[in-house]
């Protein structure tokens, strides 16, 4: 569930409608296959639909009160993109719940021969602690926030994206958006053109990624 959450907390929203009282809890995908597989690991009724006739957009809905407060509980809000925080998430599962952040609104690719990992949000108070986290856990130092008109960014790149990667998808199990972790996989076979700059690779990388330094 915490892929699914992460899932959520990037790019779903919360709401009670007015007109019903109805406690609305939403997510949305490109991807039908994927966010059937969201839908059904909740284990509860859903309505999945196209957003409208042209769209390639789909969107799955939850009517559900207790959802609803759980999601406040852990920090969640309507109209959250520009106020919230990072949730408190046990270290056994943030790896889980990275990933459903990046699946659901980052990017996994490539800036010409260099692999990258970035992520947008309008929260700096939700990528602070993101990152804080995520370098906590691993040793990836976490990056600068970086403003782009109304939002803010951050990106991984060459060995701490490998990095990162590989701590998302790679031996994993859990629930991932296919296209994202094809292209960790190639991430996996990429090598730098030349020695990593000093301060790139960390004593608690070296720990955690060996296999995936040079």
């Amino acid at each position: 569930m915490a892929y699914v959450l992460g899932y959520w907390w990037a790019d779903g929203m919360m709401r009670i409608k007015t007109n019903t009282g109805a406690h609305e809890i939403r997510m949305a995908s490109n991807d039908l296959d994927h966010l059937e597989q969201l839908a059904n690991s909740i284990g509860t009724k859903y309505h999945l639909r196209k957003v409208s006739q042209n769209s390639e957009t789909f969107t799955v809905e939850f009517c559900s009160k207790e959802m609803y407060i759980d999601l406040l509980a852990l920090g969640g809000t309507p109209r959250k993109s520009r106020t919230i925080g990072m949730p408190d998430v046990p270290d056994e599962y943030l790896s889980d719940f990275v990933r459903g952040v990046i699946d659901g609104d980052g990017t996994v690719g490539w800036n010409g021969d260099r692999p990258i990992v970035h992520l947008y949000s309008g929260s700096t108070l939700f990528l602070g602690g993101f990152t804080q986290r995520i370098e906590s856990l691993t040793g990836i130092p976490a990056p600068n926030l970086i403003a782009n008109r109304n939002n803010y960014y951050i990106k991984w790149s060459t060995i701490r994206a490998r990095c990162l990667a590989m701590w998302l998808y790679r031996n994993n199990n859990g629930l991932m958006l296919a296209r994202k972790a094809a292209i960790a996989q190639q991430f996996e076979q990429w090598q730098p053109k030349k020695s990593p700059e000093r301060g790139t690779i960390t004593e608690k990388m070296r720990l955690h990624f060996a296999n995936y330094l040079p």
